[in-house]
């Protein structure tokens, strides 16, 4: 059986590439945006062109990406003041998703309010969020991975993608083998990703003393935030 520390490093590294894989998926998206951005004015429909580089994202991430999109900047386009162009893999076919983004209505889902929305427009680089409750989309617990639309000297807005819970435990489980050990993927607020032991449910926060064993970074280049982590509990 191979070491812990060797299992800890092997399965971050597993970890690490396929997040940057999305990450560099994201920039192909948001370079595509950019090209449809028109100094004339550039409206809901014209978005519609960025299906099928989101379609390519997603099937050729296999599983990882459950859905992704653009949420543009107020005051972009001509003909609506917000607009949140997401698409969703469902049924093996994608399928855009509405969502209310009347503010008046109780229902309103104000994406600018979102932490993966606002950070990488703050930070100017790549986010990781989550796990967080998606009220305004499949209400299940999801990751996002988020970075800054940029074009010239405008904030565009923002490429996404929501990463799929399950997959990510799989390839963490997958990674880890049987162990006795209790591991657990955190994020830098401490927030559980995934864990092989029932002491330490995804979403909430990493309880309890940690062994003496450092913890391994999961490292994502170019992220604005301190890495994920693999911690071994006591």
């Amino acid at each position: 059986m191979k070491s812990l520390d060797k299992v800890l490093h092997s399965t971050s590294a597993t970890l690490a590439r396929r997040l940057d894989k999305v990450f560099a998926d994201l920039e192909v998206l948001a370079e595509a945006t950019v090209k449809i951005i028109s100094p004339a004015g550039t409206s809901r429909a014209m978005l519609e062109a960025l299906k099928p580089v989101v379609e390519r994202i997603v099937v050729e991430e296999g599983g990882l990406v459950d859905s992704a999109g653009v949420s543009v900047a107020p005051g972009l386009l001509t003909d609506a003041t917000t607009w949140h162009q997401w698409w969703s893999f469902i049924g093996g076919q994608l399928v855009f998703i509405p969502h209310n983004l009347n503010p008046a209505s109780i229902n309103y889902y104000d994406y600018t309010e979102m932490t993966w929305f606002a950070r990488p427009l703050a930070s100017g680089r790549p986010e990781l969020t989550g796990p967080y409750l998606d009220f305004g989309g499949a209400n299940m617990k999801v990751v996002t991975a988020s970075k800054p639309v940029l074009h010239e000297s405008l904030t565009a807005g923002v490429a996404g993608a929501d990463l799929s819970m399950d997959f990510i435990e799989r390839t963490f489980l997958g990674g880890l083998g049987r162990r006795t050990e209790h591991i657990a993927l955190i994020t830098e607020t401490g927030k559980v990703v995934a864990s092989n032991s029932a002491r330490f449910a995804p979403g909430t926060r990493f309880e309890g003393p940690r062994a003496e064993l450092d913890s391994v970074p999961v490292e994502v280049a170019g992220l604005a935030a301190p890495p994920w982590h693999l911690i071994v509990a006591a």
